[in-house]
């Protein structure tokens, strides 16, 4: 099935793993929270002619995935009868056809380990490529991450980029969903008495434009003194989001989470959310 979406459309892969239920179910709720069409994807490169299966055992497959994403539609319909719901069966690898869907997806919604026809879908492979080179916000989600820990939505700031788009993709789904917003910054200690007080100042000016941009979100800025992929891991321990930025490399790229981002996708107890930056060159 040939499906067109602009823009608009949050993409999901489904595999009928549990790590995919859990990031089917965290998309269908944010689809719904937004008003958008959902588009569940399988894709695998056993489905491919000429693979090593027969015609017969290749069309059965085809049939079977199929089936598997119109039950899977059928599904949240009975839960969100309001919601459109598109499906989309790929010969490809599965880590590709995210990535080209990413290119014109409102954002893109991975689980941290799959089966089937996404096969070996562990960070390391599929959902970290996706998130290093989406050209949407990338959304990880872990097993048992649908089910919020807490409401808040938790920000990783780096008070250098202050016109970043992580931030503004945060304050806009803190308005949406009308959570508090935790803007949590890492210093990893404060080497004289004087620095905390320098901190929060950075700290609340970097923020300042979208705090006056989104009145009803309530801000509260967080000193860390410690490495920022412990602060952020702790912290997604209560958190129903987390949310990072991450720098292209060069124009046309994908976007590269970095070591923090890494560390934080691997072992977040809650949806972490990549959204890439413009360039810088």
């Amino acid at each position: 099935m040939d499906v067109d979406i602009v823009n608009e459309t949050i993409v999901v892969g489904v595999d009928g793993s549990s790590g995919a239920s859990a990031a089917l179910e965290w998309a269908a709720a944010e689809a719904a929270l937004r008003r958008a069409p959902l588009l569940l994807t399988h894709a695998s490169r056993l489905l491919e002619p000429g693979s090593m299966l027969g015609r017969e055992a290749l069309e059965r497959l085809r049939e079977e995935r199929w089936r598997l994403l119109e039950s899977t539609r059928e599904g949240l319909l009975r839960g969100l009868p309001e919601l459109r719901v598109e499906l989309k069966l790929e010969a490809d690898d599965p880590a590709q056809v995210l990535t080209e869907l990413s290119r014109t997806a409102l954002m893109v919604v991975v689980g941290t380990r799959g089966a089937g026809g996404f096969e070996r879908l562990l960070l390391g492979s599929v959902g970290l490529h996706v998130a290093a080179h989406g050209h949407c916000p990338v959304v990880v989600v872990p097993r048992g991450g649908e089910r919020e820990r807490g409401d808040r939505i938790v920000l990783g700031v780096d008070e250098r980029h202050r016109e970043s788009a992580a931030i503004g993709w945060a304050f806009a789904e803190a308005d949406l969903r009308g959570a508090p917003l935790a803007a949590l910054h890492a210093v990893g200690g404060f080497g004289a008495p004087g620095q905390r007080i320098g901190e929060q100042m950075e700290l609340s000016e970097a923020l300042a434009g979208r705090v006056s941009d989104h009145p009803d979100v309530a801000v509260e800025y967080v000193l860390a003194e410690t490495t920022p992929a412990r602060a952020l891991v702790e912290a997604s321990e209560e958190a129903a989001l987390l949310v990072l930025g991450a720098r292209r490399r060069r124009p046309g790229l994908g976007a590269m989470p970095g070591r923090v981002g890494h560390a934080v996708l691997h072992h977040s107890a809650c949806p972490v959310v990549v959204v890439a930056e413009p360039g810088e060159g």
